[in-house]
């Protein structure tokens, strides 16, 4: 057996699924491989790196998914139709059970907003999602995500179909080409990214900001200004992105994005594009290989452990209508660095936008920075410490201000945290947001907003 195999078989052996391997994201997997959601999750939807090379390969395991599943495909077509084909089908195959699954979070949230208000409610339940995925053999798998809250109702969050277009499916080391269509996350920042690598339940301010958050105020006419802009980078929309890994390492993506929020048609005639990058050294490849003599650290009491090193940029060009004849542009970037040291993963970031023309008024641009740094450390298989730092400063343009209007400002936040996984599918989560800069609110004699967090999150 290889090296690389031999390494990964042997920590499925220790921590104690014999036979079965996988790496899911969601529990629909963990049926169909018969294993525990901590094979791929540290606390779901935290992906390990294990977990994180299954999704980049199509749902499938990255070296031989057909030798792990522990349910038969039902097969749509005979195999010999492959020799036929173009005269016959290209057959295919479904899951044996149905891939769905159900995840429920119930929140307590105490809040205290900026006019000093505070409030408690429960929140039972918060959100019910309704989870697809799927391969259907030979390189191609769909994804499925649905979101009901009873402000917004059911949303269809994501719904893509990727195709490999390179490679031999399950089985080809090295390098590999996607091409995905439909509603969907673009993780043009898997640091921190909402499915990827967030263990708590308070996003980053760079994922949720939009334009139109900023209000212009000048006090002595009374008048307001707000930007029509409203789309933000953590929102999920129609693209057509092609990606894939070279060199077991590299992630590379680009994309065309819709740009136009969760509107059904698009509200200019201009596509946004972005790109996205990302290098890992030591650990677990994004091809789900280890290098020759490499191996997951022991010791990690039934989670995958390691030591090493993630850069990631991304990219994001876009526009949208100020008015019938005229597009505002806008552009964001972002660059980050990971660690994986055993039961430590920290990381630091910074993301950064800007706008040409938010208000119509021809009087410059927006623009906004953000530094972001998270540490997360496993105090025990089932207990996760966590904390976050984040600034989020915006710019206003010389000639607004000389016009008398003020807004934007510098705000700084401290999100201390804890996870606990009751079960490998159970998660109980406390967060505790703290600003310890407000200069929007301070300008206005605002409190400083906070809350605090308890959620429960089931998925089954």
């Amino acid at each position: 057996m290889a090296p690389r195999l031999t390494a990964v078989v042997a920590f499925v052996l220790l921590v104690g699924f014999p036979g079965a391997l996988e790496a899911s994201a969601i529990p629909a997997f963990a049926r169909r491989y018969r294993t525990s959601c901590s094979t791929c999750h540290y606390a779901a939807p935290k992906l390990n790196p294990l977990g994180e090379a299954f999704r980049l390969n199509g749902y499938r395991f990255p070296i031989n998914d057909k030798l792990f599943r522990k349910d038969d495909p039902v097969s749509l077509g005979a195999k010999p139709w492959k020799e036929l084909w173009p005269r016959a089908i290209w057959p295919g195959e479904l899951a044996e059970s149905v891939p769905l699954s159900l995840r429920i979070t119930n929140d307590v949230t105490a809040v205290r907003n900026a006019g000093g208000k505070r409030r408690t409610s429960f929140r039972f339940p918060d959100e019910i999602y309704l989870l697809g995925a799927a391969d259907f053999g030979d390189g191609i798998a769909a994804f499925l995500e649905t979101e009901w809250t009873r402000e917004s109702g059911l949303e269809v969050k994501q719904a893509k179909v990727q195709f490999e277009l390179s490679g031999v499916p399950g089985d080809a080391p090295g390098a590999s080409l996607n091409l995905g269509v439909g509603q969907q996350n673009l993780y043009l920042f898997t640091f921190t990214d909402r499915q990827i690598d967030r263990a708590g339940r308070v996003k980053f301010a760079w994922q949720n900001f939009r334009y139109s958050d900023v209000i212009l105020r000048r006090p002595a006419t009374a008048d307001s200004l707000r930007s029509t802009n409203s789309f933000n980078l953590g929102s999920t929309q129609p693209a057509i992105e092609l990606n894939g890994v070279g060199w077991g390492r590299l992630y590379y993506g680009i994309g065309i994005a819709q740009g136009a929020g969760g509107l059904n048609e698009d509200n200019n005639d201009v596509k946004d594009v972005f790109y996205k990058l990302r290098y890992k050294i030591g650990g677990l490849g994004l091809d789900g290989r280890y290098d020759d003599g490499a191996g997951p650290l022991l010791g990690g009491g039934g989670q995958l452990l390691e030591h090493s090193l993630t850069l990631e940029t991304f990219g994001y060009f876009g526009a949208e209508p100020l008015n019938e004849t005229e597009d505002d542009r806008y552009r964001s970037f972002g660059v980050n660095a990971r660690a994986l040291l055993g039961r430590l993963d920290i990381g630091f970031g910074w993301v950064a936008g800007s706008d040409d023309d938010p208000w119509g008024l021809d009087s410059g641009g927006m623009s906004y920075t953000s530094l972001l740094g998270k540490a997360e450390f496993l105090f025990y298989p089932w207990l996760i410490g966590s904390v976050k730092v984040d600034n989020l400063k915006v710019d206003l343009p010389d000639s607004v201000l000389a016009a008398g209007f003020s807004g934007g400002g510098n705000e700084t936040r401290v999100v201390p945290g804890i996870i606990a996984l009751i079960r490998p599918n159970v998660r109980a989560v406390a967060e505790l947001e703290l600003f310890t800069r407000f200069e929007s609110g301070d300008v206005q004699n605002l409190s400083r907003p906070g809350g605090l967090w308890l959620r429960l999150d089931v998925a089954f």
